[in-house]
Protein backbone atom coordinates (compact mmCIF):
# COMPACT_ATOMS: atom_id res chain seq x y z
CA UNK A 1 0.00 0.00 0.00
CA UNK A 2 1.19 3.31 -0.19
CA UNK A 3 -0.73 6.49 1.77
CA UNK A 4 -0.01 10.03 0.74
CA UNK A 5 -2.91 12.13 1.25
CA UNK A 6 -1.48 14.79 3.00
CA UNK A 7 0.17 17.42 1.59
CA UNK A 8 2.59 18.27 4.73
CA UNK A 9 6.47 19.49 5.40
CA UNK A 10 7.76 17.28 7.52
CA UNK A 11 11.48 18.81 6.44
CA UNK A 12 13.65 20.11 9.22
CA UNK A 13 17.13 21.59 9.96
CA UNK A 14 19.27 19.67 11.80
CA UNK A 15 23.06 21.11 13.68
CA UNK A 16 25.00 17.60 12.88
CA UNK A 17 26.71 17.95 9.36
CA UNK A 18 27.21 15.70 6.81
CA UNK A 19 24.26 13.54 7.72
CA UNK A 20 21.74 12.93 5.82
CA UNK A 21 18.70 14.99 7.43
CA UNK A 22 14.49 14.42 6.98
CA UNK A 23 13.27 15.88 3.94
CA UNK A 24 10.05 17.55 2.53
CA UNK A 25 7.82 14.41 1.39
CA UNK A 26 4.89 16.17 1.06
CA UNK A 27 5.14 15.68 -2.70
CA UNK A 28 5.13 12.09 -2.93
CA UNK A 29 3.27 9.27 -3.63
CA UNK A 30 5.19 6.34 -1.88
CA UNK A 31 4.57 2.94 -2.01
CA UNK A 32 4.36 0.98 1.82
CA UNK A 33 4.43 -2.76 1.04
CA UNK A 34 1.93 -5.43 2.22
CA UNK A 35 -0.44 -2.91 4.34
CA UNK A 36 -3.77 -4.49 5.34
CA UNK A 37 -7.37 -2.82 5.92
CA UNK A 38 -7.14 -2.58 9.67
CA UNK A 39 -10.24 -4.01 11.01
CA UNK A 40 -9.52 -4.37 14.91
CA UNK A 41 -12.34 -3.31 16.91
CA UNK A 42 -9.73 -2.14 19.49
CA UNK A 43 -8.50 0.49 16.56
CA UNK A 44 -11.50 2.52 16.56
CA UNK A 45 -9.83 4.80 18.60
CA UNK A 46 -7.51 5.12 15.51
CA UNK A 47 -8.94 8.61 13.52
CA UNK A 48 -8.91 10.62 10.85
CA UNK A 49 -8.31 14.00 10.80
CA UNK A 50 -9.06 16.56 7.78
CA UNK A 51 -8.08 20.57 7.92
CA UNK A 52 -8.22 22.54 4.52
CA UNK A 53 -7.21 20.33 1.95
CA UNK A 54 -4.51 18.13 4.42
CA UNK A 55 -5.18 15.40 6.32
CA UNK A 56 -3.70 12.95 9.28
CA UNK A 57 -3.85 10.30 11.64
CA UNK A 58 -4.41 10.32 15.36
CA UNK A 59 -5.64 8.00 18.52
CA UNK A 60 -8.22 8.32 20.85
CA UNK A 61 -6.46 8.57 23.93
CA UNK A 62 -8.70 9.61 26.72
CA UNK A 63 -12.99 9.96 25.77
CA UNK A 64 -12.37 13.68 24.58
CA UNK A 65 -8.55 14.03 23.60
CA UNK A 66 -7.01 12.95 20.27
CA UNK A 67 -2.71 12.13 20.15
CA UNK A 68 -1.61 13.75 17.07
CA UNK A 69 1.97 14.82 15.14
CA UNK A 70 2.52 18.66 16.23
CA UNK A 71 3.36 19.42 12.45
CA UNK A 72 -0.48 18.39 11.56
CA UNK A 73 -1.79 20.99 13.28
CA UNK A 74 0.80 24.05 13.80
CA UNK A 75 -0.66 27.11 11.98
CA UNK A 76 -4.07 26.00 12.19
CA UNK A 77 -7.21 27.00 14.77
CA UNK A 78 -9.17 24.47 16.03
CA UNK A 79 -12.34 25.27 14.39
CA UNK A 80 -10.19 23.84 11.29
CA UNK A 81 -10.55 20.37 11.71
CA UNK A 82 -12.90 17.47 11.83
CA UNK A 83 -12.38 14.02 12.87
CA UNK A 84 -13.57 11.07 11.88
CA UNK A 85 -14.07 7.69 13.50
CA UNK A 86 -14.54 4.37 11.35
CA UNK A 87 -13.05 2.86 8.96
CA UNK A 88 -13.00 5.40 6.03
CA UNK A 89 -13.74 8.78 6.65
CA UNK A 90 -16.30 8.54 3.75
CA UNK A 91 -18.82 6.55 5.92
CA UNK A 92 -18.10 7.13 9.46
CA UNK A 93 -18.76 9.22 12.68
CA UNK A 94 -17.56 12.86 12.88
CA UNK A 95 -16.77 14.99 16.00
CA UNK A 96 -15.16 18.54 15.82
CA UNK A 97 -11.98 20.15 17.90
CA UNK A 98 -12.97 22.95 20.82
CA UNK A 99 -9.13 22.88 22.05
CA UNK A 100 -5.36 22.26 20.77
CA UNK A 101 -2.19 21.86 22.26
CA UNK A 102 0.75 22.34 20.45
CA UNK A 103 4.21 21.41 21.32
CA UNK A 104 7.04 23.86 20.66
CA UNK A 105 8.90 21.34 18.75
CA UNK A 106 7.40 20.54 15.18
CA UNK A 107 8.25 16.77 15.93
CA UNK A 108 6.79 16.17 19.15
CA UNK A 109 3.12 15.78 19.71
CA UNK A 110 -0.03 17.57 19.56
CA UNK A 111 -3.38 17.05 21.15
CA UNK A 112 -6.74 18.06 20.41
CA UNK A 113 -9.78 17.74 22.27
CA UNK A 114 -13.00 17.32 20.22
CA UNK A 115 -15.82 19.54 21.31
CA UNK A 116 -17.82 16.30 22.54
CA UNK A 117 -17.34 12.68 23.68
CA UNK A 118 -16.02 10.25 20.90
CA UNK A 119 -18.74 7.44 20.22
CA UNK A 120 -19.81 5.14 22.76
CA UNK A 121 -18.50 2.02 20.92
CA UNK A 122 -14.66 3.74 20.82
CA UNK A 123 -12.25 2.56 23.94
CA UNK A 124 -9.50 5.24 24.15
CA UNK A 125 -6.10 3.63 23.90
CA UNK A 126 -3.63 4.52 26.75
CA UNK A 127 -0.20 6.49 25.68
CA UNK A 128 3.08 4.95 27.20
CA UNK A 129 3.70 6.31 30.15
CA UNK A 130 7.22 6.92 31.11
CA UNK A 131 7.34 3.85 33.61
CA UNK A 132 7.18 1.71 30.39
CA UNK A 133 9.11 3.31 28.30
CA UNK A 134 10.89 2.34 25.04
CA UNK A 135 14.38 1.54 25.24
CA UNK A 136 16.96 -0.48 23.71
CA UNK A 137 15.97 -3.28 25.12
CA UNK A 138 12.74 -3.15 22.62
CA UNK A 139 14.96 -2.52 19.57
CA UNK A 140 13.78 -5.62 17.02
CA UNK A 141 10.50 -6.23 18.75
CA UNK A 142 7.28 -5.55 16.49
CA UNK A 143 5.82 -2.25 16.43
CA UNK A 144 2.00 -1.96 14.37
CA UNK A 145 1.53 1.48 12.25
CA UNK A 146 -2.17 2.83 12.36
CA UNK A 147 -2.74 5.24 9.33
CA UNK A 148 -5.53 6.90 6.94
CA UNK A 149 -3.03 7.20 3.58
CA UNK A 150 -3.36 6.15 -0.15
CA UNK A 151 -2.51 2.83 -0.83
CA UNK A 152 -0.84 1.72 -3.69
CA UNK A 153 -4.15 1.48 -5.84
CA UNK A 154 -4.93 5.11 -5.46
CA UNK A 155 -7.51 4.78 -2.63
CA UNK A 156 -7.07 7.09 0.40
CA UNK A 157 -8.79 7.60 3.24
CA UNK A 158 -9.71 3.83 4.63
CA UNK A 159 -7.80 2.48 7.48
CA UNK A 160 -4.81 0.70 6.96
CA UNK A 161 -2.65 -1.51 8.91
CA UNK A 162 1.53 -2.81 8.68
CA UNK A 163 3.57 -4.18 11.40
CA UNK A 164 7.78 -3.88 11.10
CA UNK A 165 10.39 -4.60 13.79
CA UNK A 166 12.04 -1.18 16.04
CA UNK A 167 15.09 -0.51 14.67
CA UNK A 168 16.41 2.08 15.81
CA UNK A 169 15.88 3.89 19.35
CA UNK A 170 17.11 7.46 19.68
CA UNK A 171 17.48 9.41 23.23
CA UNK A 172 20.49 11.35 22.60
CA UNK A 173 20.39 14.92 22.65
CA UNK A 174 22.15 15.48 19.39
CA UNK A 175 20.46 13.23 17.27
CA UNK A 176 21.57 9.66 15.87
CA UNK A 177 22.63 8.11 12.80
CA UNK A 178 20.91 5.36 11.08
CA UNK A 179 20.60 2.98 8.15
CA UNK A 180 21.27 4.33 4.72
CA UNK A 181 22.96 7.49 5.96
CA UNK A 182 19.50 8.41 7.91
CA UNK A 183 19.61 10.53 10.72
CA UNK A 184 16.86 10.54 13.70
CA UNK A 185 16.36 13.85 15.95
CA UNK A 186 16.47 13.12 19.47
CA UNK A 187 13.15 11.14 20.90
CA UNK A 188 11.87 8.79 17.85
CA UNK A 189 11.67 5.04 17.48
CA UNK A 190 12.57 4.48 14.00
CA UNK A 191 11.79 1.51 11.74
CA UNK A 192 12.98 0.23 8.17
CA UNK A 193 10.46 -0.18 5.19
CA UNK A 194 10.47 -3.55 5.36
CA UNK A 195 8.09 -4.93 4.95
CA UNK A 196 6.25 -2.07 5.32
CA UNK A 197 5.60 0.72 7.47
CA UNK A 198 4.25 4.45 7.14
CA UNK A 199 4.48 7.39 5.48
CA UNK A 200 2.66 11.20 4.65
CA UNK A 201 -1.24 10.58 4.84
CA UNK A 202 -0.31 8.40 7.91
CA UNK A 203 1.47 11.21 9.58
CA UNK A 204 0.16 11.56 13.42
CA UNK A 205 -0.60 7.81 13.23
CA UNK A 206 0.07 5.27 16.24
CA UNK A 207 3.00 3.29 16.62
CA UNK A 208 1.29 0.38 18.88
CA UNK A 209 3.33 -1.59 21.21
CA UNK A 210 1.84 -4.08 23.56
CA UNK A 211 2.98 -4.46 27.22
CA UNK A 212 1.80 -7.47 29.80
CA UNK A 213 -1.72 -7.74 26.93
CA UNK A 214 -2.14 -3.94 27.01
CA UNK A 215 -1.89 -1.99 23.83
CA UNK A 216 -0.12 1.40 24.17
CA UNK A 217 0.46 4.50 21.14
CA UNK A 218 4.26 4.07 21.88
CA UNK A 219 4.97 6.76 18.77
CA UNK A 220 3.55 9.12 16.51
CA UNK A 221 4.64 9.00 13.06
CA UNK A 222 6.46 12.25 12.25
CA UNK A 223 8.90 11.59 9.50
CA UNK A 224 10.97 9.44 6.68
CA UNK A 225 13.72 9.46 3.95
CA UNK A 226 12.61 11.03 0.94
CA UNK A 227 11.04 8.23 -0.87
CA UNK A 228 9.69 6.45 2.42
CA UNK A 229 11.54 3.83 1.55
CA UNK A 230 14.67 3.27 4.42
CA UNK A 231 13.35 4.34 7.42
CA UNK A 232 10.52 5.99 9.13
CA UNK A 233 10.72 7.73 12.67
CA UNK A 234 7.78 8.36 15.09
CA UNK A 235 8.08 10.83 18.31
CA UNK A 236 8.72 8.67 21.21
CA UNK A 237 5.48 9.20 23.09
CA UNK A 238 6.43 8.41 26.91
CA UNK A 239 9.24 11.41 26.56
CA UNK A 240 6.64 13.39 26.69
CA UNK A 241 3.84 12.00 29.53
CA UNK A 242 4.31 15.15 31.12
CA UNK A 243 3.29 17.30 28.35
CA UNK A 244 -0.08 14.96 27.61
CA UNK A 245 -0.98 14.91 31.51
CA UNK A 246 -1.13 18.65 31.72
CA UNK A 247 -3.80 18.77 28.91
CA UNK A 248 -5.54 15.25 29.45
CA UNK A 249 -6.42 15.91 33.00
CA UNK A 250 -6.15 13.63 36.32
CA UNK A 251 -9.13 14.26 37.77
CA UNK A 252 -11.38 11.58 39.47
CA UNK A 253 -12.57 8.71 38.18
CA UNK A 254 -10.21 9.35 34.95
CA UNK A 255 -8.37 6.24 33.19
CA UNK A 256 -4.37 6.68 34.37
CA UNK A 257 -1.65 3.96 34.03
CA UNK A 258 0.77 5.69 37.06
CA UNK A 259 0.06 8.08 40.18
CA UNK A 260 1.31 11.16 38.50
CA UNK A 261 -1.08 11.39 35.66
CA UNK A 262 -3.75 11.93 38.58
CA UNK A 263 -4.38 15.00 40.36
CA UNK A 264 -4.85 13.53 43.79
CA UNK A 265 -1.37 11.35 43.17
CA UNK A 266 -3.48 7.86 43.02
CA UNK A 267 -4.02 5.69 40.38
CA UNK A 268 -5.43 2.53 41.53
CA UNK A 269 -6.33 -0.20 39.21
CA UNK A 270 -6.15 2.22 36.07
CA UNK A 271 -8.81 4.81 38.01
CA UNK A 272 -7.82 8.20 39.06
CA UNK A 273 -9.06 7.93 43.07
CA UNK A 274 -9.58 10.09 46.40
CA UNK A 275 -5.73 9.45 48.47
CA UNK A 276 -9.06 9.09 51.12
CA UNK A 277 -10.45 5.98 48.99
CA UNK A 278 -10.55 2.51 51.30
CA UNK A 279 -9.62 -0.31 49.83
CA UNK A 280 -9.58 -1.61 46.01
CA UNK A 281 -11.41 0.57 43.89
CA UNK A 282 -11.70 -1.42 40.53
CA UNK A 283 -11.14 -0.38 37.09
CA UNK A 284 -14.15 -1.93 35.82
CA UNK A 285 -15.31 -0.50 32.23
CA UNK A 286 -17.79 -2.88 31.67
CA UNK A 287 -19.54 -1.93 35.18
CA UNK A 288 -18.59 2.16 34.12
CA UNK A 289 -15.80 4.06 35.23
CA UNK A 290 -15.50 3.68 39.28
CA UNK A 291 -14.52 6.53 41.22
CA UNK A 292 -14.05 7.48 44.81
CA UNK A 293 -16.64 9.67 46.32
CA UNK A 294 -16.96 10.64 49.78
CA UNK A 295 -14.27 7.39 50.48
CA UNK A 296 -16.42 5.44 48.61
CA UNK A 297 -15.79 3.79 45.12
CA UNK A 298 -19.37 4.19 43.61
CA UNK A 299 -19.55 2.49 40.01
CA UNK A 300 -20.38 4.67 36.85
CA UNK A 301 -22.80 4.27 33.84
CA UNK A 302 -22.46 0.34 32.76
CA UNK A 303 -21.04 -0.20 28.70
CA UNK A 304 -23.61 -0.78 26.52
CA UNK A 305 -21.48 -2.88 23.57
CA UNK A 306 -24.42 -3.96 21.65
CA UNK A 307 -23.89 -2.85 17.39
CA UNK A 308 -25.66 -3.91 14.52
CA UNK A 309 -23.01 -5.87 13.11
CA UNK A 310 -24.12 -9.06 12.64
CA UNK A 311 -20.56 -10.38 11.62
CA UNK A 312 -19.21 -9.68 15.26
CA UNK A 313 -19.58 -11.24 18.55
CA UNK A 314 -19.55 -8.17 20.99
CA UNK A 315 -18.35 -8.70 24.82
CA UNK A 316 -16.80 -6.64 27.70
CA UNK A 317 -13.66 -7.02 28.83
CA UNK A 318 -12.89 -5.19 32.51
CA UNK A 319 -9.83 -4.05 31.70
CA UNK A 320 -10.22 -2.60 28.16
CA UNK A 321 -13.71 -2.17 28.00
CA UNK A 322 -15.96 -3.41 24.78
CA UNK A 323 -14.54 -6.52 22.33
CA UNK A 324 -16.02 -6.82 18.93
CA UNK A 325 -14.52 -10.53 17.36
CA UNK A 326 -15.26 -11.58 14.42
CA UNK A 327 -17.09 -14.72 13.78
CA UNK A 328 -16.41 -17.18 11.59
CA UNK A 329 -15.60 -16.46 8.23
CA UNK A 330 -18.58 -17.41 5.77
CA UNK A 331 -21.51 -16.92 8.73
CA UNK A 332 -24.20 -16.08 7.15
CA UNK A 333 -25.31 -12.44 7.75
CA UNK A 334 -28.46 -11.71 5.35
CA UNK A 335 -30.55 -8.99 5.01
CA UNK A 336 -33.94 -8.11 4.53
CA UNK A 337 -33.15 -7.74 0.88
CA UNK A 338 -32.55 -11.16 -1.52
CA UNK A 339 -32.30 -8.93 -4.59
CA UNK A 340 -28.19 -8.09 -3.54
CA UNK A 341 -27.33 -11.76 -3.21
CA UNK A 342 -26.56 -14.06 -0.08
CA UNK A 343 -23.99 -12.17 2.15
CA UNK A 344 -21.68 -13.47 4.27
CA UNK A 345 -18.82 -12.74 6.85
CA UNK A 346 -15.47 -11.97 6.09
CA UNK A 347 -13.10 -10.33 8.76
CA UNK A 348 -15.69 -8.72 10.56
CA UNK A 349 -17.58 -7.27 7.88
CA UNK A 350 -20.83 -8.07 6.13
CA UNK A 351 -20.13 -8.66 2.24
CA UNK A 352 -22.97 -8.90 -0.41
CA UNK A 353 -22.92 -12.02 -2.44
CA UNK A 354 -23.75 -12.11 -6.77
CA UNK A 355 -26.85 -9.80 -7.21
CA UNK A 356 -29.79 -11.10 -8.68
CA UNK A 357 -29.98 -10.80 -12.89
CA UNK A 358 -33.87 -10.39 -13.07
CA UNK A 359 -33.44 -9.70 -17.23
CA UNK A 360 -35.46 -12.24 -19.26
CA UNK A 361 -34.43 -11.02 -22.16
CA UNK A 362 -38.04 -10.72 -23.23
CA UNK A 363 -39.01 -7.18 -24.70
CA UNK A 364 -42.46 -7.43 -24.11
CA UNK A 365 -41.46 -8.02 -20.28
CA UNK A 366 -41.15 -5.88 -17.56
CA UNK A 367 -38.50 -7.13 -15.32
CA UNK A 368 -37.89 -5.87 -12.06
CA UNK A 369 -36.84 -7.71 -8.29
CA UNK A 370 -38.82 -7.74 -5.62
CA UNK A 371 -36.82 -7.71 -2.37
CA UNK A 372 -39.10 -10.10 -0.69
CA UNK A 373 -39.77 -12.16 -3.67
CA UNK A 374 -36.95 -12.20 -5.61
CA UNK A 375 -37.20 -11.63 -9.83
CA UNK A 376 -40.38 -10.63 -10.94
CA UNK A 377 -41.57 -10.36 -14.75
CA UNK A 378 -45.28 -8.20 -15.75
CA UNK A 379 -46.14 -8.41 -19.65
CA UNK A 380 -46.36 -5.05 -21.34
CA UNK A 381 -48.98 -3.47 -22.86
CA UNK A 382 -50.16 -5.18 -26.10
CA UNK A 383 -49.00 -3.58 -29.44
CA UNK A 384 -45.69 -1.64 -27.70
CA UNK A 385 -43.60 -2.00 -30.49
CA UNK A 386 -40.59 -4.44 -29.44
CA UNK A 387 -38.23 -4.16 -32.73
CA UNK A 388 -37.78 -5.03 -35.88
CA UNK A 389 -38.23 -8.76 -35.11
CA UNK A 390 -37.00 -11.86 -36.67
CA UNK A 391 -40.22 -11.88 -39.15
CA UNK A 392 -40.43 -8.30 -39.78
CA UNK A 393 -42.05 -5.97 -37.69
CA UNK A 394 -43.60 -7.01 -34.21
CA UNK A 395 -45.09 -5.73 -31.55
CA UNK A 396 -46.11 -7.20 -28.35
CA UNK A 397 -48.65 -9.69 -27.75
CA UNK A 398 -49.84 -11.55 -24.32
CA UNK A 399 -46.13 -10.77 -23.04
CA UNK A 400 -44.53 -12.17 -26.37
CA UNK A 401 -42.90 -10.43 -29.83
CA UNK A 402 -44.67 -11.38 -32.79
CA UNK A 403 -44.82 -10.65 -36.31
CA UNK A 404 -47.50 -7.90 -37.27
CA UNK A 405 -47.58 -8.71 -40.65
CA UNK A 406 -49.64 -12.40 -41.13
CA UNK A 407 -48.20 -12.80 -44.65
CA UNK A 408 -44.79 -12.02 -43.76
CA UNK A 409 -43.20 -15.45 -43.71
CA UNK A 410 -45.86 -16.73 -47.01
CA UNK A 411 -43.80 -18.68 -48.88
CA UNK A 412 -46.10 -18.67 -51.75
CA UNK A 413 -46.06 -22.61 -51.59
CA UNK A 414 -49.18 -23.86 -50.93
CA UNK A 415 -47.81 -27.33 -49.85
CA UNK A 416 -45.91 -25.57 -47.15
CA UNK A 417 -47.60 -24.52 -43.94
CA UNK A 418 -45.99 -21.26 -42.96
CA UNK A 419 -45.74 -19.56 -39.87
CA UNK A 420 -43.62 -17.05 -37.64
CA UNK A 421 -41.52 -18.86 -34.49
CA UNK A 422 -41.05 -15.70 -32.40
CA UNK A 423 -37.65 -17.61 -31.22
CA UNK A 424 -35.96 -18.59 -34.42
CA UNK A 425 -38.31 -16.66 -37.33
CA UNK A 426 -39.82 -17.98 -40.81
CA UNK A 427 -40.61 -21.61 -40.32
CA UNK A 428 -42.64 -23.51 -43.14
CA UNK A 429 -43.14 -27.20 -42.49
CA UNK A 430 -44.95 -29.40 -45.77
CA UNK A 431 -47.81 -30.56 -45.87
CA UNK A 432 -49.10 -34.13 -46.11
CA UNK A 433 -49.40 -36.76 -49.82
CA UNK A 434 -53.57 -35.71 -51.02
CA UNK A 435 -53.47 -32.59 -49.20
CA UNK A 436 -55.65 -30.23 -51.26
CA UNK A 437 -53.45 -27.39 -52.94
CA UNK A 438 -56.08 -26.01 -55.45
CA UNK A 439 -59.26 -27.25 -57.20
CA UNK A 440 -58.66 -30.74 -58.49
CA UNK A 441 -55.64 -30.25 -57.40
CA UNK A 442 -53.31 -31.90 -54.00
CA UNK A 443 -49.64 -31.92 -52.95
CA UNK A 444 -47.40 -35.26 -53.94
CA UNK A 445 -44.73 -35.31 -52.72
CA UNK A 446 -43.96 -31.38 -52.09
CA UNK A 447 -45.40 -30.63 -55.44
CA UNK A 448 -49.26 -29.52 -56.26
CA UNK A 449 -49.95 -31.43 -59.31
CA UNK A 450 -53.87 -32.40 -61.14
CA UNK A 451 -55.63 -35.19 -58.51
CA UNK A 452 -56.52 -38.44 -60.24
CA UNK A 453 -59.85 -38.46 -62.59
CA UNK A 454 -62.72 -39.96 -60.00
CA UNK A 455 -64.18 -42.56 -62.04
CA UNK A 456 -65.41 -39.79 -64.76
CA UNK A 457 -67.38 -37.88 -62.97
CA UNK A 458 -64.94 -34.71 -63.17
CA UNK A 459 -62.86 -32.72 -60.60
CA UNK A 460 -66.22 -32.08 -58.30
CA UNK A 461 -66.37 -35.68 -57.06
CA UNK A 462 -63.56 -35.02 -54.82
CA UNK A 463 -65.84 -33.17 -53.30
CA UNK A 464 -68.94 -35.72 -52.94
CA UNK A 465 -69.32 -39.60 -52.70
CA UNK A 466 -69.49 -41.23 -56.08
CA UNK A 467 -70.38 -44.89 -55.72
CA UNK A 468 -69.58 -45.49 -59.15
CA UNK A 469 -65.55 -44.40 -58.39
CA UNK A 470 -63.14 -47.07 -58.81
CA UNK A 471 -60.96 -48.65 -55.93
CA UNK A 472 -57.90 -46.71 -56.36
CA UNK A 473 -59.71 -42.97 -57.01
CA UNK A 474 -62.18 -43.98 -53.73
CA UNK A 475 -58.85 -44.44 -51.71
CA UNK A 476 -57.25 -41.62 -53.19
CA UNK A 477 -60.19 -39.30 -52.33
CA UNK A 478 -60.82 -40.96 -48.96
CA UNK A 479 -57.16 -40.08 -47.64
CA UNK A 480 -57.16 -36.72 -49.23
CA UNK A 481 -60.66 -36.12 -46.82
CA UNK A 482 -58.87 -37.24 -44.05
CA UNK A 483 -55.77 -35.46 -44.74
CA UNK A 484 -57.34 -32.14 -45.06
CA UNK A 485 -56.21 -29.88 -42.59
CA UNK A 486 -54.98 -26.48 -42.12
CA UNK A 487 -52.74 -26.14 -38.65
Amino acid sequence: MKRFLALLSIAVSLAACGEQQPVDISHLGIPIINGQTDSNPAHNAVVAMTFGQYMCTGTLISPDVVLTAAHCVSGFSASAFTVYFGSSVYSSTRRYVSDTLVHSHWDAQNLLRLSSQAPSYVTPIPYLPHSLGISQLDVGGILEYVGFGEDEYGNAGSKLTVENALNWVCTNGGGCSIGNGGWAVPNSICSDQSPGGPCEGDSGGPAFVTRSGQEYVAGITSYGDQNCAYFGCSTKVDEFESFIIDFVGGELGASCVSSAQCDSGHCIDGVCCESTCPGECEANLCNGTETCQNGSCVAGQPLDCSNSNLCTDEACDPASGCLYNPVTDGTACLNSNVCDGEESCFAGMCRSGTTLDCDDHNPCSDDFCDTHLGCSHASVDDGIACGGGLCGAAACSGGHCLATDSGACDDQDPCTDDWCNPDSGCEHETRPDGYACGECMMCLEQQCVEAPDCGGSGCGCSHSSNPAAGAGGLALLVLAMLLWRRP
